[in-house]
């Protein structure tokens, strides 16, 4: 069993108060007995000096007439009186046994007094204790006896029984044990309970400091009274209140410092992406000059042969649609300078609806679309938005082509097109895996991409919201309700804009 502060304290205080219970009750009782003692002795004097003479007159010098049971009965009824009195005994000046009353007592006397023969100088009554061969106690009272002249006629030796003594002190000593366990029984609860009033404040303060050190900075123990432990726990509350408020400072501190290091980040990615962006517009500028040569060839050569192509020549279609997208081509490598820097859209009305047919139809020669079914808006809007048409081709070509490479050239998309609070909305659907990104916002960070080598550089969601930007609209991507990638495109209505 653990020995605690508490029972310690109980365990030593009661030793203590016992032991000082044995010795004052001892003290006392040694002090009882020797009173009781002193006043047998008194009380035995007094009583020999009183029977001394009435003994005398019993007998009047004749002693060897007085040893009949009828003589020894009028001596025990003159005697009855003191219940002490074992016996006595009439010695003659000389030490000569006189008369000798038989024992009133069962007590097993000593041996016969043996200092007789100094009689001669005991002139007043003398006292000594004997022990009888059974261990008891016996005092014997040696009272001279004087005649009218003064001289000493005779002796008479008492012996006293300490009976009375004996049982007082038995009495004495049932009441002081009696005492003992009432006073002990007392000082026992009393010191438990003092020992839980003085442990208890050291049983919160323990709770306390381990609530602390398990984290509970808010703990607090209750204080009552103004003793040393009731500032303790005062000193406690004050030191927990104080962890608790620079713990929340710290906090508050390593929020602040987690929130600065997000932002200089932040930064430290928008800077390596315009340093990157810088440097692809660096290269868009001398890849776009160096495609522009090969592009403007092929458009001449194209355009001589539309010219020579007679009017209802089929291959005038193809030629024509040749020369229509070496002029697109020649707009997106001019619009890759658009990374390093920003000019203004040649804007005109545009019917989305239209436009979205168009950019569908010139991609479905391509092979990626083969397997591809692509379902286009289901109703006919006359809504028309202000906006550079060929950036805004850029940008559903670039999403189509998007939705295409995620399905791996089979599955199906959706082209849905909707009118919303002054807006025009493109959402782009497909059946594919989706983003496999838990935020798609990251999709439109310059150069993330999840694409294999060579099908991709990351750069295409990025123009996109950039071409959409300036345009004053919107581009936002989520999960498709058909289970693949869903991106929206919303753009302001003409009729909403400033000519």
């Amino acid at each position: 069993m653990k020995i605690t502060l508490g029972r310690k304290l109980f365990l030593y205080t009661s030793i203590l108060l016992l032991a000082v219970l044995l010795v004052a009750f001892a003290v006392l009782e040694r002090n009882q007995a020797r009173q009781w003692r002193e006043y047998l002795n008194v009380q035995q004097l007094a009583f020999a000096r009183f029977a001394t003479p009435e003994l005398l007159k019993h007998f009047r010098g004749n002693f060897s007439q007085a040893t009949g049971p009828a003589h020894q009965q009028q001596l025990q009824g003159l005697l009855s009186f003191n219940p002490d009195l074992i016996k006595f005994t009439i010695f003659s000046p000389t030490g000569r046994e006189l008369y000798d009353l038989p024992p009133l007592l069962p007590v097993d006397l000593p041996e016969t007094f043996s200092a007789r023969e100094n009689l001669a100088a005991v002139f007043d009554p003398a006292l000594q204790t004997l022990t009888s061969t059974d261990g008891r106690n016996i005092l014997e009272v040696l009272a001279p006896a004087f005649g009218p002249s003064g001289q000493k006629v005779l002796y008479v030796r008492y012996l006293f029984s300490f009976q009375s003594v004996e049982q007082k002190l038995q009495e004495m000593r049932r009441t002081f044990l009696l005492i003992a366990l009432i006073a002990a029984g007392c000082s026992l609860l009393l010191v438990a309970l003092v020992a839980k009033r003085f442990t208890m404040p050291i049983h919160r303060l323990i709770g306390g400091v381990r609530a602390i050190s398990s984290g509970k900075l808010e703990t607090s123990i209750p204080t009552r009274g103004s003793d040393e432990l009731a500032q303790l726990g005062a000193a406690f509350n004050e030191m927990a209140a104080s962890l608790s408020a620079n713990q929340a400072e710290l906090h508050a501190k390593n929020s602040q410092l987690q929130r600065a290091n997000d932002e200089l980040r932040s930064i430290q990615e928008r800077l390596l992406r315009t340093e990157r962006l810088a440097a692809v517009g660096q290269v868009a500028a001398g890849v776009s000059h160096e495609i522009d040569n090969p592009i403007g060839i092929i458009l001449g050569y194209a355009q001589l042969m539309l010219e020579d192509c007679p009017a209802n020549d089929p291959r005038g279609e193809d030629l024509q649609a040749i020369v229509d997208e070496c002029h697109r081509c020649k707009k997106i490598t001019g619009g890759l300078l658009g990374l390093a820097r920003s000019g203004e859209p040649q804007r005109e009305p545009v019917a989305l609806q239209q436009l979205i047919q168009e950019t569908v139809d010139s991609l479905r020669p391509q092979k990626i679309f083969q397997q591809i079914a692509v379902h286009l808006p289901a109703v006919d809007m006359d809504s028309e938005v202000w906006a550079d048409s060929d950036r805004i081709r850029q940008v559903l070509m670039n999403l189509l082509l998007n939705a295409a490479q995620a399905l791996r050239g089979s599955g199906e998309i959706w082209v849905k097109l909707r009118e919303s609070k002054s807006r025009l909305i493109v959402e782009i659907h497909d059946d594919g895996p989706g983003f496999t990104e838990n935020n798609p916002e990251k999709f439109f960070e310059p150069f993330f991409t999840t694409k294999g080598g060579g099908e991709g550089t990351g750069l295409g969601l990025s123009i996109c919201r950039k071409l959409v930007a300036e345009h004053g609209g919107e581009i936002s991507a989520a999960d498709s309700p058909h289970g693949g990638a869903l991106v929206s495109v919303s753009l302001p209505l003409r009729n909403r804009e400033k000519i």
